[in-house]
């Protein structure tokens, strides 16, 4: 752990904290390692969160989560960082549940996998990641079934794309509605995590359901002068 200083003379501290609570500059809380502190983000899990569950919400199409459970704890690590690095969470969405985890051991079964999202059925399951897929059926790997036609167009890059939004006006791939949508289920998790109890959530109303303490933490209280416009 480091000690609390001046930041660097080429970082504007006050602009980069922004909203966020006034504190000491630490160069444990800035650069890379921000996302570890409540003050900024929301930890290695929502790191993640995004990335993973966004094939999840594109193949089924899914809203908001119904409620939310989760548990968790920071271990192996030698720093004052508040968030968990170890997490299950259990969310309930309309006709199914999705289970996440968050840890450094891949989960049994797909230890020479890399992060990826199972969909689970009743007949078989299917494994995806960032560059492959792997169907089982009764405990099986199965390869000779007939693919879908892809329905989405390849990225040509996070830049390119966004650049050729600006000129076109047209909506990128993963747009803000999008984005706030996917994100959401999140943020949810990580006030289940941290009230430690069982989150319900009223999306009509963007409302967490008969929990105030909990429903406070749905929005961030701005430092002064700093507002939301």
């Amino acid at each position: 752990m480091k000690p609390d200083g001046a930041p660097p003379k080429e970082f504007d501290y006050e602009t980069w904290l922004g909203p966020a609570p006034k504190r000491a500059y630490n160069p444990n809380r800035s650069h890379f390692n921000f996302r570890y502190y409540w003050d900024y983000s929301g930890g290695m899990f929502m790191d993640f969160w995004c990335h993973i569950t966004d094939v999840a919400y594109w193949a089924l199409d899914l809203k908001a989560p119904k409620s939310v459970v989760a548990t968790g704890r920071r271990e192996l690590a030698d720093d004052d960082a508040e968030t968990p690095n170890f997490m299950d969470l259990v969310y309930e969405y309309p006709g199914m549940n999705l289970v996440w985890g968050l840890s450094p051991m891949a989960p049994a079964g797909f230890e020479n996998r890399g992060i990826g999202c199972v969909f689970q059925g009743s007949a078989g399951s299917l494994f995806v990641d960032y560059g492959s897929h792997q169907l089982y059926v009764k405990g099986k790997a199965v390869d000779d079934f007939a693919r879908p036609a892809p329905t989405i167009a390849d990225s040509p890059g996070h830049i390119r794309e966004f650049l050729d939004s600006v000129k076109s006006r047209k909506l990128t791939t993963c747009d803000v509605e999008y984005g706030h949508r996917l994100t959401k289920g999140g943020l949810l998790g990580n006030i289940a995590y941290r009230t430690g109890r069982r989150i319900v959530w009223d999306d009509a109303r963007e409302q967490i359901v008969g929990d105030k303490a909990a429903n406070k933490m749905v929005t961030r209280q701005y430092r002064k002068p700093w507002k939301l416009a």
